[in-house]
């Protein structure tokens, strides 16, 4: 049995599991329901007192007065429409297991009521065509972030997947890197990091990894200018590299989807009435692959390196001997 100062805290809960605004819980529900939850029961007086404890704790709770039926909670940590959209990202990211997906989807809906998770029986999602497999994903995060925080770096199985559709190691010996921060970028987290002994900025896909040791070796620092948000918000499909000025052409129509890849910190010129010049500095390496699906509507001018390496890339292009 609970005792009497559980009172508000069961109050609470029977509120955010039975109440909102469609379905507001008069007095005798209330205690109903006290009792069959918690198998406790309380007077009107002592919900009363309970209701005012939690109002004045800053909770949104409609009151008789107010509507004249009875009580339901009005305002909640996350809305209905809030839920949905949390829920349709999580369901997104390839790089969630299913059953971590399943779990953090359920743990999304527990701030609504019971009847307004209902309604997102009648939601169909088309999940992200591969989940990972890899169900270290979180411990992931938790180790990767510890390291970072104690500036020491990290070992860890790198994987990827064999001929058979399984996740293998993509080589016996462990990776040993230093670890600088963790960004999401193209659907997925990934561990910004430099090898050790080397100079060169990696990023790894942090759902690949399995077996992360946090050793007791010092993190080797960058140089003082060196800023993970910038680095990687200049890298394009997660590809490493020095930025560097790219110069392309295109069409006008597809002004838009040049806007959402590399942001409004761009150079744009007008060539004539459907072509503009734009310029803009990123890691070029990732540019190839973004400038081949846009084929028919933009051309790489410059690097000479990056235009060349494209210039090949068509030139071994399986479609041309149809």
């Amino acid at each position: 049995m609970l005792s009497e100062k559980a009172n508000a805290i069961c109050l609470l809960r029977v509120l955010t599991e039975y109440s909102d605004e469609k379905h507001i819980l008069p007095m005798r529900e209330i205690i109903a329901r006290m009792g069959s939850e918690y198998g406790i029961s309380p007077d009107r007086r002592t919900i009363y007192g309970s209701i005012a404890v939690l109002i004045d704790l800053g909770y949104d709770i409609s009151t008789y007065e107010d509507n004249g039926v009875g009580y339901y909670l009005k305002q909640r940590l996350f809305e209905p429409g809030e839920v949905r959209l949390l829920m349709d990202a999580v369901y997104s990211f390839s790089c969630l297991p299913s059953k971590h997906t399943d779990d953090l989807i359920e743990k999304l809906q527990r701030p609504l009521s019971v009847y307004e998770r209902k309604r997102f029986k009648h939601l169909t999602i088309t999940r992200s065509e591969m989940k990972t497999p890899n169900r270290q994903v979180f411990w992931n995060v938790e180790q990767l972030d510890a390291a970072i925080s104690e500036k020491v770096k990290v070992r860890f199985t790198y994987l990827h997947y064999d001929v058979n559709k399984e996740l293998v190691p993509r080589r016996e010996e462990k990776y040993t890197v230093n670890p600088y921060g963790m960004v999401f970028n193209n659907e997925n987290y990934y561990l910004v990091c430099v090898k050790d002994n080397k100079d060169k900025v990696s990023m790894y896909r942090i759902d690949r990894m399995k077996d992360i040791e946090i050793t007791a070796l010092e993190l080797d620092l960058r140089e003082p200018g060196f800023d993970v948000k910038k680095w990687t918000e200049q890298a394009v499909y997660a590809f490493s590299g020095e930025p560097e000025l790219i110069v392309i052409h295109c069409k006008r129509s597809i002004l838009d989807h040049v806007i959402d890849k590399y942001g409004t910190d761009i150079r744009i010129r007008e060539l004539d009435g459907e072509n503009l010049e734009i310029n803009f500095t990123v890691s070029p390496n990732g540019v190839k692959f973004w400038a081949l699906q846009y084929l028919p509507y933009v051309e790489v001018i410059s690097p000479q390196w990056l235009r060349n390496e494209i210039i090949e890339s068509v030139k071994v292009n399986p479609y041309l001997e149809i």
